[in-house]
C-alpha cells in the first residue's frame, strides 16, 4: 500500500522512490513487477471465480 501511493505521488517515476527509499532502481523495479504479478494473480482468481457463477 505504501509503494502505491509513493508510485502515485512521484508520477510514476521510480527513479524519484528510488532516492526517496535510499533503493537502487533496479531493486524499486523489481518491487513494482513483483506487485503487478500479485495483482494480475488476483485478477485472474477474481475473473475464475465470476466464471464459474455463470
Amino acid at each position: 500500500q505504501e509503494f502505491v501511493l509513493n508510485f502515485l505521488i512521484h508520477s510514476g517515476s521510480l527513479k524519484e522512490m528510488a532516492n526517496q527509499m535510499g533503493k537502487s532502481y533496479p531493486t524499486v523495479r523489481n518491487i513494482l513487477d513483483d506487485l503487478i504479478q500479485k495483482v494480475k494473480a488476483l485478477m485472474n482468481k477474481n475473473s475464475v471465480g465470476r466464471n464459474r457463477n455463470i
